[in-house]
């Protein structure tokens, strides 16, 4: 990783040098190269630490962080009125990007594997991944600490004297610790609830300053988007008309934050007389979706009405999708830490519906759970732009849809 944080820094310095003596006016070079260099390294160290999981290499960044530096570029040049050095500042944006994406391209292809070093007794059901290797510790001075990426630790074990020396040595010399679990979660992208305890989870309230400006940049997003918002829903509302009749909206009893009961809205993708014998999972090639319903379920567009249930308070743009109450009240019987998913608004989109797609039964809601309980703990306005991001990416695949 050391190699993607130096090209990542170095990238907007040396495009900077190249496109100010190319772009811009001799007298302004100093004040919008420095300008965009501070800009570049403040959006960088903003964000680029705020990545979970061992693949740190995410290719959102290369959209996230030029964008970012850009807008603060734009900001401070704004007040010292020095608008000249647009153009300056869009190829370099531009070309930052670029190297970012290559760069994390080649890293994602040509990276060596993690080197994990595993303490005695740990040799279990270790996780397996192309992008970890494993050293298995025979005695503390096997191997030299600067060799090792990070040290897989049980915290259940005791350790002697020598092993807890070098425990010592490895905090002292900035090489992490990790537990099979923590290990896994930063594979998989979601939290092994089995090794969390319920009652524990239950005795701690759930704290994120977060959650309130959440709210206030969910409205404030929605209602930007409304000027197309609007027209796009007024499309499909037609389409739903023409194809299958009234009614066109569908309201259904979800489970909402702290399992308060709302009336989520979408637009009506199936029979009317779809849930004349209870409330059930959809199929692939469901016999109840209609022929527009279908098409509206892939691209995600029977969802729009959605944004009603945002302004309202009941939901976020981003979270846990919300369920009928008759599921979760069966789920929390059946698995262990469900609540916790209602720690948090749902969601029209989530973590769970990017990497896992749709969950139909419980056996697949268990994995859905591990997802939504990885996104409450790592819950920011960074793993919110990332999904954003990853959802444009189903859209347009399809992907999960049913």
């Amino acid at each position: 990783m050391a190699f993607l944080s130096l090209i990542d820094v170095s990238a907007p310095m040396l495009l900077g040098l190249i496109a100010a003596h190319l772009l811009l006016p001799r007298a302004s070079i100093t004040l919008a190269y420095s300008n965009w260099l501070l800009a570049a390294w403040v959006a960088w160290g903003a964000i680029r630490g705020r990545h979970a999981g061992l693949r740190s290499y995410r290719y959102y960044e290369s959209i996230v962080i030029p964008a970012c530096a850009l807008a603060i570029s734009l900001l401070v040049l704004s007040l010292v009125g020095a608008s000249s050095a647009l153009r300056f500042l869009l190829a370099v944006t531009l070309g930052w990007g670029g190297v970012m994406l290559v760069t994390r391209y080649l890293m994602r292809r040509l990276a060596p594997a993690m080197v994990v070093g595993v303490l005695p007794g740990q040799l279990g059901d270790l996780p397996t991944d192309p992008a970890v290797r494993y050293v298995v510790l025979s005695s503390p001075q096997q191997v030299a600490l600067q060799e090792l990426d990070e040290l897989l630790i049980d915290p259940y074990q005791a350790l002697s004297p020598e092993w807890a020396h070098l425990l010592m040595h490895a905090h002292a010399a900035g090489v992490p610790t990790c537990t099979v679990a923590s290990l896994q979660e930063e594979l998989s992208g979601r939290v092994s609830v089995e090794y969390l305890h319920g009652a524990r989870l239950g005795e701690v309230p759930f704290l994120s300053s977060y959650v309130q400006v959440k709210v206030l940049i969910d409205r404030l997003v929605t209602v930007l988007a409304l000027p197309v918002l609007l027209p796009l829903a007024g499309v499909v509302a037609l389409v739903v008309l023409i194809d299958s009749g009234a009614p066109i909206l569908f309201f259904q009893e979800r489970v909402g934050r702290d399992g308060r009961l709302f009336r989520m809205v979408k637009f009506r993708t199936m029979r009317t007389d779809s849930e004349r014998s209870g409330a059930a999972f959809a199929t692939p090639d469901d016999v109840r979706v209609t022929r527009v319903g279908r098409f509206l379920r892939k691209f995600r567009l029977d969802e729009l009405p959605q944004f009603w249930n945002v302004l309202s308070g009941d939901m976020s743009i981003i979270g846990p999708r919300p369920e009928q109450r008759a599921f979760v009240e069966h789920f929390n019987q059946e698995i262990r830490l469900y609540p916790v998913r209602h720690w948090v608004r749902p969601g029209i989109t989530g973590w769970a519906q990017v990497v896992q797609g749709y969950a139909a039964d419980t056996s697949t809601t268990v994995d859905k759970l591990r997802y939504d309980v990885f996104y409450i703990k790592y819950l920011s306005f960074w793993m919110d732009v990332r999904i954003v991001f990853k959802t444009l990416q189903t859209i347009l695949t399809g992907f999960g849809a049913r």
